[in-house]
């Protein structure tokens, strides 16, 4: 009977770790910013390979666009760095990833064959037309923009700039931070349940 309930216990252990498998393999690598508010930027390319940055901030000190959120990826992480243009004006911005530098290599926009560059890719918040999608459809839009108004970012948003023609969305799976939420007292569940039965 006991080896039974052993069993059983190891099940649920097995299916809570499948579980809350892509919460481990697609957690941030670097945590940058502060606040109680996150959301989230994936840099993906040759070179950098993937890197996603988890940004903590208060979304209630205002709305904050993408630039925002590269800058925090800026201020956090001195291993990398980046240039923008300025479509706009200094009081209207409206700027563009030009180029991102690490490991000694810079990765730039180009405009003659292959045309590669950092295309932006959202989920989640807003993202002019047509709107981002929502997170929690595990999707990715095209991007319209770096700046306010053409995005604006949301607590659990994602952005993602990738280093190609802009054909193909980014290769990480987005996460709804309530799916953790949701899949903790799972997890938490099984294991009080083990020790239990143990």
């Amino acid at each position: 009977m006991k080896h039974t309930s052993t069993r059983r216990s190891c099940l649920r252990s097995a299916l809570a770790g499948l579980c809350l498998l892509p919460l481990v393999s697609n957690a941030a690598n670097v945590v940058v910013g502060t606040g109680s508010d996150t959301s989230y930027i994936v840099l993906s390319s040759g070179n950098l390979g993937v890197l996603i940055y988890e940004v903590s901030y208060d979304a209630s000190s205002g709305p904050h666009d993408t630039k925002f959120l590269l800058d925090q990826v800026l201020a956090g992480d001195s291993s990398i760095s980046m240039a923008f243009s300025n479509w706009g004006s200094a009081s209207e911005p409206n700027y563009s990833l030009d180029s991102i530098t690490s490991n000694l290599v810079t990765e730039a926009a180009s405009f003659s064959p292959p045309f590669v560059y950092w295309a932006q890719w959202v989920s989640g918040g807003e993202a002019g037309y047509p709107d981002a999608v929502p997170v929690s459809t595990g999707s990715w839009s095209y991007g319209s923009g770096i700046s306010s108004p053409y995005r604006l970012i949301a607590p659990g948003s994602w952005d993602a700039f990738v280093y190609s023609d802009g054909s193909s969305p980014p290769s990480a799976t987005l996460i709804p931070e309530t799916s953790s939420l949701l899949l903790a007292p799972l997890g938490a569940l099984v294991v009080f349940r083990r020790r239990r039965n143990g």
